[in-house]
């Protein structure tokens, strides 16, 4: 089987440490440390300050729940990434963009809640300061691969997950549409938070999983490194929905269970993806054009 490798420079059969990197590679890291202590900053609050956060008791634990996921997952899986890109390492590169990604993601629900709360800014703080990193880290992050057998395959499941979400919000929306009906989500949450996470996730989460399919299929070099880092962001995020159902559960909303097997399906597929992609084995390297 062929080996995949990613670089900024001339590929080579691991993964050694990089040329020194340029300043807009430089900035986007003292950027993400910003960001790292904002979302410390923000988390904490969230957890401790119980008049933070307004609305239903629903939309309250649930950004409560997300505030946990980002405390203790979030921001540790983003600083080994960001230490393992200081230190060298192409692969934590893509781990750093995908939870740079995911950072815009799950502060783009704080920024874009109708209700206001006292950290309104730190919030669209985060979502700047990640954006601006995430676009310097791109412009310098060069790609090189070797095709894999297996790229083929998580891009089909990679297809295979952004299909499934745009049927199934595709037939609730058609739905709302012919009758009425109001799209409900998994959590019993307002209307408009229903509206807003399925407007994220039709426009920052299905086409980074449909292109990096894609490009998967196709045995491309971006496939690989949009395959990783998609898998990273949309994995990581999995975390702060099964932190957000407990917390809703614990508020004693009715009909929400502590847990769900099902739950698990997409983390567990979107890791085995991700470890198919990161870990292979060392062979000499040929480029792909």
């Amino acid at each position: 089987m062929d080996e995949t490798i990613v670089s900024r420079t001339r590929p080579p059969a691991s993964d050694p440490p990089r040329t020194r990197p340029g300043p807009r590679f430089r900035a986007a890291w003292w950027l993400s440390g910003l960001v790292v202590v904002l979302t410390v900053a923000a988390a904490a609050a969230g957890l401790w300050s119980d008049g933070l956060y307004s609305g239903p008791v629903v939309l309250v634990a649930r950004f409560r729940g997300n505030d946990l996921a980002a405390l203790v997952a979030g921001v540790p899986i983003l600083l080994v990434a960001l230490a393992g890109s200081v230190r060298g390492s192409t692969r934590a590169d893509l781990v750093w963009v995908g939870m740079l990604a995911y950072s815009i993601y799950n502060y783009a629900y704080y920024v874009y809640d109708p209700a206001f709360n006292d950290l309104f800014l730190l919030h669209v703080a985060i979502v700047v300061l990640s954006a601006t990193s995430l676009g310097l880290a791109l412009t310098e992050l060069r790609v090189a691969v070797r095709a894999r057998r297996a790229m083929r395959w998580v891009g089909g499941l990679l297809l295979l997950l952004a299909a499934t979400m745009a049927g199934m919000y595709g037939v609730s929306l058609v739905r709302q549409a012919a009758t009425g009906e109001v799209p409900a989500d998994v959590l019993p949450l307002p209307p408009a938070q229903v509206h807003l996470g399925m407007a994220l996730d039709l426009t920052m989460v299905a086409p980074p999983l449909a292109l990096a399919g894609v490009l998967l299929l196709l045995r491309s070099a971006w496939g690989y490194a949009l395959g990783i880092a998609t898998c990273v962001y949309i994995g990581a995020y999995q975390l702060n929905f099964l932190a957000a159902r407990y917390f809703v559960a614990e508020a004693g909303v009715p009909g929400v269970a502590h847990a769900d097997p099902v739950d698990l399906v997409i983390p567990v597929l979107l890791l085995a993806a991700l470890l198919t992609l990161a870990v292979h084995p060392r062979r000499p390297h040929q480029s792909l054009r």
